[in-house]
């Protein structure tokens, strides 16, 4: 089993892409709020050591300078005070920026996010991963540039997640059993949900990509915008299915005008 606790390596990617927002440089002082706000830390790492005021997490991020963790891939150098990103840094982060957009933007948990890099870390010299992203197929004419390949696969898992559910008891919100086509009729309401990602979904370089598609559907739940909406509200703490349903049942009420 994978353990929680993020490390150093599994900050690397993260801190890159920090350094890439934050024009190609970052102190260790500016880099730890910032890595804390798009990573969500909790549990362990956020027990504070003894006789310091880091905890667990900050002191990740402080051995990237004290172990020099960056320069030693070449990821980055450290002067002044300052890392600074280099090339071969860029290249790094250019070969998984999808792969931590779609972690980061997704409001994963925090074991999630680790896990996925901790998976990352260990095989990028085995065999590539990649990612599906499938809300970057749900505004409709909407121009949003993205790989090919990335689209693609996305499309095809949203399309099959489609006509499983279907299958199996409609396109109904897991949440609130909201049906777009029963509110506003087949012709506008025909085949639209939103599809939630429980976990992050991945495909290595060498597996069948519809027998990927096909297991992926598990950690797919199909949900309506609302209920979307209500899950990632709070990006820092994304709500539970569970929960949302549990809200629903002892406080929903829809009054007709």
């Amino acid at each position: 089993m994978a353990s929680d606790r993020i490390t150093e390596n599994e900050l690397i990617l993260p801190t890159l892409f920090l350094m890439k927002v934050n024009n190609g440089r970052i102190t260790t002082e500016e880099l730890i709020p910032q890595l804390r706000e798009i990573m969500k830390p909790s549990g362990e790492d956020l027990e504070i050591l003894n006789n310091r005021s880091d905890d667990k997490f900050s002191q990740k991020a402080r051995n990237l300078k004290s172990h020099k963790t960056l320069e030693y891939f070449g990821y980055a150098e450290y002067k002044e005070g300052t890392f600074i990103l280099s090339a071969e840094g860029k290249d790094y982060l250019r070969k998984n920026q999808d792969i931590l957009n779609y972690l980061l933007i997704n409001d994963f948990s925090y074991t999630d996010i680790v896990n996925s890099l901790k998976t990352i870390t260990s095989e990028e010299n085995k065999k590539s991963i990649q990612s599906f992203d499938e809300n970057i197929i749900i505004q409709e004419g909407k121009k949003i540039i993205v790989e090919k390949e990335l689209y693609t696969r996305s499309k095809q898992l949203r399309d099959y997640s489609l006509e499983y559910y279907k299958n199996h008891g409609g396109l109904n919100c897991s949440c609130c059993n909201f049906n777009f086509s029963n509110f506003y009729g087949m012709e506008v309401g025909d085949g639209f949900i939103e599809l939630h990602h429980k976990k992050p979904i991945f495909q290595y370089q060498d597996d069948d990509l519809n027998q990927t598609i096909k297991d992926a559907v598990s950690n797919i739940t199909p949900l309506c915008s609302n209920c979307h909406r209500m899950i990632h509200r709070n990006r820092k703490q994304p709500l539970q299915i569970n929960f949302l349903i549990s809200q629903i049942k002892n406080n929903g009420l829809f009054v007709k005008n």
